[in-house]
């Protein structure tokens, strides 16, 4: 049975992963500088690094640890490109995504 809090953290991770690819389609369909090559990649790198560290974590590889912290730092920087657009659902998204990947990341760096 895996653990509650790595639970709600996978289940942080698959929502972040799900509104980043939602994101990419609004963004192109906007164009502009919502559809910047920059801003669609880090939202694809966002939602590609989510859904890895989830599949790490459910299989709790001796490589979580690394992958909560860079995955933090992804969804962080990823919340401020979205914030710079004002795409306030992804923003927020990722920032308490980032947020409690930090949290298990302490958490895990204790263990």
């Amino acid at each position: 049975m895996t653990d509650p809090k790595i639970m709600s953290t996978i289940n942080h991770l698959f929502g972040c992963h799900r509104t980043c690819v939602r994101q990419t389609g609004e963004s192109l369909d906007l164009s502009g500088e919502h559809a910047a090559r920059a801003h669609i990649a880090q939202l694809m790198d966002c939602a590609a690094i989510c859904r890895l560290t989830a599949d790490i974590l459910d299989r709790r590889s001796p490589w979580a640890l690394a992958l909560c912290e860079l995955t933090a730092q992804v969804c962080t920087a990823t919340a401020e490109s979205c914030e710079q657009l004002d795409e306030k659902i992804c923003a927020r998204t990722c920032r308490e995504t980032a947020d409690v990947l930090t949290i298990l990341a302490a958490q895990l760096a204790e263990s």
